[in-house]
C-alpha cells in the first residue's frame, strides 16, 4: 500500500495581507517552505526568534513576511524592527529581500553597515525607517552618536 502524500502548502496556509501576498507573488513564491511555516506566527505575535536553516531554506521571508503584514506599523515613522546580520553583504541582501516584501505597503528599510556614509545611513533613519537591517558595529556606532534610537524596536531578529 503507497503513503498518501500530503499536499504541497501554499502561501494560503499562511494569512498575509493582500499587499504582501501580491509582493510574494511577484516575486515567483508559489509555496512556503518548512521554516516560512514553523516561524511565521511566532514573528507575527512579535516575538524574537533565532533561526538556523540551510542556505536557500527561505530565512528571509520567514521573518520577513511577518515583520512586514503585522509586526511594523506603516503608520509609525520609527524604527520598530532590528535585524542583525554578520556582514554588510547580507545586510544589503536581507535589506534587498524585505524592501521587495514591503514593495506594496510603503513601509521603509534602513540598511546600516560600516564602510558606507554614514550621512547616507542617518538620512535614511531620519526618513520615517521601520524596519533596520544592520551589522552589530555599525548599529551601535548610530545608537552610541544618537542617530538610532532604538525605543520603538517591537522585535529583534
Amino acid at each position: 500500500m503507497e503513503e498518501e502524500k500530503a499536499p504541497t502548502p501554499t502561501f494560503d496556509a499562511i494569512p498575509l495581507s493582500a499587499d504582501v501576498r501580491s509582493a510574494i507573488d511577484a516575486l515567483g513564491y508559489t509555496a512556503p517552505t518548512p521554516v516560512q511555516l514553523a516561524v511565521f506566527e511566532s514573528v507575527a505575535a512579535g516575538k524574537s526568534v533565532v533561526v538556523q536553516a540551510r542556505t536557500g531554506t527561505g530565512k528571509t521571508a520567514a521573518f520577513g513576511m511577518p515583520l512586514v503584514d503585522r509586526v511594523v506599523s506603516k503608520n509609525v515613522h520609527k524604527p520598530q524592527a532590528l535585524v542583525l546580520v554578520p556582514t554588510r553583504e547580507l545586510a544589503l541582501q536581507v535589506t534587498r529581500e524585505v524592501e521587495a516584501i514591503a514593495k506594496n505597503r510603503g513601509t521603509k528599510i534602513a540598511c546600516i553597515y560600516g564602510g558606507a556614509s554614514m550621512t547616507k545611513q542617518v538620512d535614511a533613519l531620519d526618513g520615517g525607517s521601520q524596519g533596520v537591517v544592520g551589522t552589530p558595529g555599525r548599529v551601535l556606532d548610530h545608537i552610541r552618536r544618537g542617530t538610532f534610537e532604538p525605543s520603538h524596536i517591537k522585535t529583534f531578529g
